[in-house]
């Protein structure tokens, strides 16, 4: 995931998914800090086939250390096969305020392929190009055909905090051959300026009786406050008037003091 200009957590997440007692799904979740800041508290939260998940740890995770914890999720899955999990890792900015607000938050998305019932591939290909985002922005997706078929895909872009989707992927139909676009209009809300942002992009497949996901990971730029280049646009004419008028006062003195001839 991109790092931050500034100290900040940033996680590895790896994990693995069984079933002790047969009706319920635990997905253990190894959350390495690479970063070089700790989060504490950090909460973590899943999203598998609509039901959700959530954990926390409340001593929260140091620099280069790694902790883990498990997602419990009901077992039945209305299609068996590669299913999506979605994670978002949130934890407080700074030291938490005793006057009771709310503090800044930071977050990162991540992901895991669960594979429930039957093991199988996925069945398209994702490519998430980078972005760079000044308020609002057009990612475009690409899907193409892993297996040679052609599919009917549902697309999501999952942001972290300060990012929001504005009009969505929806479905789209991906060609056996080539590459579909699925057009996902992205808004900046409290992301900070000059701010690298990872995204997560999921696509499931909506024919057949598998499911088979497939996601991909893009970055999103936040651009740097154009207001701020108005005064420094300002400044540079200024200037630059200045020094054509000092040359060309400069040039007439010369002249007015070579003798004529």
């Amino acid at each position: 995931m991109p790092r931050s200009a500034h100290a900040s957590a940033r996680f590895e997440v790896t994990g693995s998914a069984s079933s002790p007692d047969g009706a319920t799904l635990e997905v253990t979740l190894d959350l390495q800090n690479r970063g070089d800041a700790p989060a504490s508290p950090l909460t973590i939260q899943g999203e598998l086939v609509a039901e959700r998940g959530q954990a926390r740890l409340a001593e929260g995770v140091a620099p280069g250390k790694t902790e883990r914890v498990v997602l419990r999720f009901p077992l039945e899955v209305p299609r068996p096969g590669l299913h999506a999990l979605p994670l978002l890792l949130e934890w407080p900015v700074g030291p938490l305020p005793t006057d009771g607000t709310q503090a800044p938050m930071a977050s990162q998305r991540a992901f895991l392929l669960v594979t429930l019932g039957v093991v199988t591939e996925p069945a398209v290909r994702v490519v998430a190009p980078d972005l760079e985002l000044e308020t609002s922005g057009t990612l475009p997706v690409g899907l193409e055909s892993a297996d040679g078929a052609a599919h009917r895909v549902s697309v999501r872009v999952l942001t972290p905090r300060g990012l929001n989707v504005l009009d969505a992927g929806g479905e789209v139909i991906v060609p056996a051959k080539g590459r579909a676009t699925a057009p996902v209009t992205l808004l900046r809300g409290s992301a900070p300026r000059e701010s690298r942002q990872g995204i997560v992009v999921v696509a499931s497949v909506l024919d057949g009786p598998l499911e088979r996901a497939a996601v991909a990971t893009g970055v999103v730029s936040i651009a740097r406050d154009p207001g701020l280049l108005r005064p420094m646009r300002t400044v540079l004419w200024l200037v630059a008037a200045a020094l054509l008028a000092t040359a060309a006062y400069a040039e007439w003195r010369g002249r007015a003091a070579t003798p004529l001839a």
